[in-house]
Parts: C-alpha cells; structure tokens; sequence
C-alpha cells in the first residue's frame, strides 16, 4: 500500500476556458500529458456514512488503456492550508471487483464495509501539464507544478450522465511549493476562479440529488 500526501488547489474554469501558455513563465519548462480518458467509480454506504466522515473511497482505471485494472484509494478528511487543500492518501492496484481489505481496515469505526457499493461514476478527460524549473527533474525530488486540466462527465452507477463541468488543480510535487504558486496565479490572471475546496466526489453527490 503506498501512502501519498496530496497538497493542490482547486480552481473552478467554464468549459470555454483556454489554459496560457505556462511556459512563458520565466525559468520553467513543461511536459505536457496528452489528454487522457479515465473513469472513476467511488463507493459508499447506503447513507453516504464515508462522504458525511470526509472519506472518499475510489476505484480508478484508464479507459483508454484496454487491460488496465486501476487502482483504489482511500482519501481521508483533509484541511485547508492557505489556498492549498491537504490530504492523505492510502492507494493499492487491484481490479475493480472489491475495496481490498487494507483500505477498508482504513475507514471510520461503524462502517459496515460489506454495505458499501457504488454510488456515482466519472468520466474524464484529463490532461497533465508538469512544469518544472528549466533544467531540474520533472520527479517530485525536483519540485514541480502538476496542473489537471479535467474535463468531467458526472454519472449515476448505471451510467446515465447527469452534469458536466471542468476543474483545474495545481498539485505540489516535492519542493515545489514557489512554482506552485506562481502556476496557480498565472492561470487565475488568465480567467480561472477562485480556489475552492468542494471535492469531486461531494460535487458527484450533489448532482445525484443527495443533501450533503
């Protein structure tokens, strides 16, 4: 199980927004992903028990890779440091069949994991933008900026889309705190929103009807 400590901003774009061109920031160069399909299947108990605790409980796989099984994670109630949201992060590989029994030993007292099942599916478009000081590593020992550009499909479990909305996240990775933050004012200089802290998951929820 690998255990990740994830510090982003989350900024809020319309569908017409156009990213900058980050790499006119002085001293910076920029990998950029491709876009990138992903589906994301989160799950919960019949009284949404892991949402109302701040938990997320996910299932994730690239539908653009046939064979790919994904990967489930387990994000646990955050807080806000600055702009910044701060969580942790429990992740396993495994198929998209059952939580494994690690991430579940995880989860609040009282859960009965044996109720959980999925309550809402996202269909995404994602494209990662990594932007690193000119000449340093791209890996998080060098610091970087990773922006998430999604492009999301919100669905109930049977696959019915019901909402569509985009959202930026600025992720610090490694030393990357300064680059973080002249990346997330770039792109609020060029129309992005402020930062938020609603999850995607919360957001999934309300649009499936569900009073949170």
């Amino acid at each position: 199980m690998e255990l990740n400590l994830e510090r982003e901003i989350k900024l809020s774009v319309g569908s017409a927004y156009t990213l900058p061109d980050l790499g006119t920031l002085a001293g910076v160069a920029v990998d950029d992903s491709g876009v990138e399909q992903i589906e994301t299947t989160y799950w919960d108990g019949g009284r949404l028990e892991l949402a109302r605790n701040g938990v997320g409980l996910r299932h994730r796989r690239r539908s653009d890779r046939p064979g790919d099984v994904g990967v489930w994670t387990v994000k646990m109630d955050g807080h806000q440091d600055g702009d910044r949201l701060v969580r942790t992060e429990h992740v396993v590989p495994a198929d998209a069949s059952a939580p494994p029994a690690e991430l579940l030993a995880l989860l609040p007292a009282g859960i009965d994991a044996s109720a959980l099942r999925p309550v809402a599916v996202l269909r995404t478009a994602r494209r990662v933008l990594t932007v690193r000081e000119a000449g340093g590593e791209a890996a998080p020992a060098g610091g970087a900026a990773e922006v998430v550009d999604d492009h999301v499909e919100i669905c109930t479990p049977e696959g019915s889309v019901v909402e569509r909305f985009r959202e930026l996240e600025v992720e610090v990775k490694g030393e990357g705190e300064a680059i973080t933050d002249r990346v997330a004012a770039r792109l609020r200089e060029s129309g992005a929103g402020l930062p938020e802290s609603t999850s995607k998951y919360r957001r999934a929820l309300r649009a499936l009807g569900h009073d949170l």
